[in-house]
């Protein structure tokens, strides 16, 4: 069974006409991974939306079972009407989202097993309503507290880090565990020794005030990670979110209930993804 009009099987064969061997050998793949490697301006999301027409053309599958993801708002459009022009009314029932948008709707589609109804996206304002908050109450023994200046000058690092961890999925522990690594290997390859005498240390010597300040930013990053799930809390606390938020939750529900993570997998068949090397950690 095909899902394609006869008017958008002869659009595709003339657009098939048009290809050259290796866009053809693209187009034509349909089981297993494939991935097109071209540089801008080359044809890559055109045969993207030639791949999906050859899987309807070829294959019995419902074209609601085609999962393909791109970058903006306007990428998801103008695959839409590229598709349109391929193979017809079929291109509307083919599921093309950006990441957060797919998250978006998953989330929505299941608001009972997720838990979060009525969130509303956080402003830059309420964002930084929460970091100053935060910075307010950590100790005054905590590595970031500051007594004097601007009390508020990390709160643009940590939005960054914060950011960060989310967006590359990033295990908390692991991350601060390479960061004690990483001061070890410094130690280990000699940074912080004199390669030379000098006048006021000799070949050998420990350079005490570079590693104590190395030392000092390690501690300083690790706390500041840690203070990733105050942010959360405070978030969710106030039922805000963040982009990055729904595609950690969705996969949290796929890493932790294989029936869910089953349903979504049976539900799509194939999954194509337009400029797939952006993609960060969590998308991945």
């Amino acid at each position: 069974m095909t899902y394609l009009c006869p008017m958008a099987k002869a659009d595709f064969q003339s657009l098939l006409s048009k290809l050259n061997e290796k866009q053809r050998e693209a187009v034509e793949q349909i089981e297993g991974p494939v991935m097109v490697v071209a540089g801008p301006g080359t044809g890559k999301t055109q045969i993207l939306a030639a791949r999906i027409a050859n899987i309807l053309v070829k294959t019995d599958t419902n074209p609601g079972q085609i999962l393909c993801l791109t970058y903006t708002d306007a990428g998801v459009v103008a695959m839409r009407e590229r598709l349109i022009q391929f193979i017809g009314p079929a291109a509307y029932r083919v599921h093309i989202h950006t990441f957060h948008s797919l998250c978006n709707d998953i989330i929505q589609f299941n608001s009972s097993y997720f838990g979060y109804k009525n969130l509303q996206p956080a402003g830059e304002l309420e964002v930084y309503e929460i970091l100053r908050e935060i910075l307010n109450e950590i100790p005054n023994d905590h590595p970031l507290k500051r007594f004097k200046g601007d009390v508020y000058l990390d709160a643009d690092d940590l939005r960054y880090l914060f950011d960060v961890l989310k967006k590359e999925n990033f295990n908390l522990n692991e991350i601060k565990s390479a960061a004690d690594k990483y001061l070890e290997d410094k130690k280990d390859n000699g940074d912080f020794i004199y390669k030379v005498n000098g006048k006021n240390f000799k070949k050998g010597d420990i350079k005490v005030k570079d590693l104590k300040e190395e030392e000092l930013r390690i501690e300083k990053f690790k706390a500041a990670v840690d203070l990733s799930l105050e942010f959360s809390k405070k978030m969710e606390e106030r039922k805000l979110y963040d982009f990055s938020d729904m595609i950690l939750w969705v996969l949290k529900a796929f890493n932790d209930d294989k029936d869910f993570l089953l349903n979504y997998q049976e539900r799509f068949l194939y999954f194509l993804v337009d400029e797939f090397q952006d993609t960060n950690g969590s998308q991945l």
